[in-house]
């Protein structure tokens, strides 16, 4: 038998859900074997573990890196990195970039782009645009599973998505096994309840910010998309939804044989209404953080199995351009910046309300795998996926610190929370990119990876 390429060995590592101590063999990027702890001969590349929990390489389906982008914000090289420090080793990132990803020719530039500086896996998302939509059949051949419907005016530079062209998407992406992602908050409500805010001479301060943005903003939109999945027959995944009535109207969809699923955002879990009124702008994203009731009927839906994802909505911007909401919240940009420190937060929160690390990193791992169509090759410990691990540190607590992150805008709403989880190695398609903390890849490793169509 020729010598393994490379070994991870672990007391605990989670394979089929469960942890065991295994000895996981790769060769060329692909996991080969699994055999008992230490059964494997030495090989010039071993990674041991040792007390450390190997999970599958985590993966975000949410994020913005905006590259190729404008001056306010990063781009893959800078934003992969800090993922690679977060233990995610695939991450999805969304179309807002310069152009928007609303093209063929548009989604093959990003690719290079993206694949010249990301040191982890990547997929994209397409636009649903108006002009753009005689455009997603050639993107789904390419390789995107799914499309970005932005219901509200934003500040991303995206005509809002109108209930014909959500329509039309839903048909097309049904066709050829997408689906339409939905940032569900209502145009028309929204505006509505802005202009009597305006009359009544309200202030445009972060109260007034987080109640017209209220839950039912989010309900209204979520309720409209649903009755056109019904009508259509197509596929549709709420993104960040953070009120559980919502999850709860999806939940009953997806019973009554709808293709619908959705995702909550980490500080949808882990910050409050309290944050932004403390923090300011580093806490200000749309949907706003909510009070403490709904953030506690979002875990509980979490712990039901009503929700398939966790994710960062990763939304990075010149701290400079942030602070300029704590005068005007409505003027953005909106966004959380946190891939870096989200997972382990996750983890670490859900063990302090009870949960196992096993079933908290199946939000993480197989439950976005499945979700995006990577299941085949992301997400799971197994013999023919490929070979990458987040490797955690379980035992040793530590405390977010912003300067630790990549880049030159450190910051994030998590900055000394404390944790019980950190991540020790990232290892990509069995290439280290992430040793002992300290990031050791080089930029280009990454690939893209094609998503035809999900599991459902």
């Amino acid at each position: 038998m020729s010598e393994p390429e490379f070994v991870v060995r672990g007391e605990r590592v989670l394979i089929g859900g469960a942890f065991r101590p295994a000895d996981v063999v790769v060769k060329a990027g692909r996991i080969t074997r699994i055999s008992a702890l230490g059964s494997e001969t030495a090989s010039a590349r071993l990674l041991d573990a040792q007390d450390g929990a190997v999970l599958p390489g985590l993966i975000d389906l949410h994020v913005h890196f905006d590259n190729p982008g404008d001056s306010i914000s990063e781009d893959f090289r800078v934003g992969s990195a800090n993922a690679a420090l977060g233990g995610i080793t695939c991450l999805v990132d969304h179309p807002f970039s310069t152009p928007l990803t609303v093209t063929a020719e548009a989604l093959a530039a990003k690719i290079v782009d993206a694949e010249a500086g990301s040191h982890v896996d990547f997929g994209l998302w397409g636009g649903l645009t108006a002009p753009h939509l005689d455009e997603l059949p050639g993107m789904m051949r390419a390789g995107v599973s799914g499309f970005k419907a932005f219901l509200p005016e934003n500040d991303m530079g995206v005509v809002a998505a109108r209930r014909e062209h959500v329509r039309r998407g839903l048909e097309i992406s049904r066709d050829r096994g997408g689906m339409v992602l939905v940032h569900a908050e209502d145009r028309v409500a929204l505006l509505e309840l802005d202009e009597r805010a305006r009359q009544a001479g309200l202030p445009r301060d972060y109260a007034r910010f987080a109640a017209e943005r209220g839950p039912e903003i989010e309900l209204i939109a979520v309720r409209e998309v649903l009755e056109l999945v019904q009508e259509t027959g197509g596929a549709a995944h709420f993104v960040h939804l953070s009120v559980p009535e919502a999850v709860d109207l999806v939940t009953a969809a997806r019973a009554a044989g709808h293709s619908v699923t959705c995702e909550v955002a980490a500080h949808h879990l882990m910050l409050t209404a309290e944050d932004l009124r403390v923090q300011g702008w580093p806490a200000l994203c749309a949907p706003p953080l909510r009070e403490e009731q709904l953030v506690e009927g979002m875990w509980d839906r979490l712990r039901d199995g009503a929700i398939q994802a966790v994710v960062s909505d990763h939304c990075p911007y010149d701290p400079e351009e942030k602070a300029a909401a704590d005068r005007d919240p409505f003027a953005g940009p909106f966004g959380i910046q946190g891939v870096k420190e989200f997972g382990p937060l996750f983890l670490s929160e859900a063990q302090a309300r009870g949960w196992t690390l096993e079933d908290a990193a199946q939000l993480l791992t197989s439950g976005p795998a499945a979700l995006c169509a990577l299941g085949q090759t992301k997400g799971d410990i197994a013999v023919g996926a490929d070979a990458d691990f987040c490797i955690l540190d379980t035992q040793t607590p530590t405390v977010v610190d912003v300067t630790t992150q990549v880049g030159d805008w450190r910051w994030t709403p998590y900055d000394g929370r404390s944790s019980s989880v950190s991540v020790r190695h990232t290892v990509v398609r069995g290439r280290e990119v992430v040793r002992d903390g300290v990031l050791v890849g080089e930029p280009g490793l990454g690939q893209f990876q094609p998503m035809w169509g999900r599991d459902r």
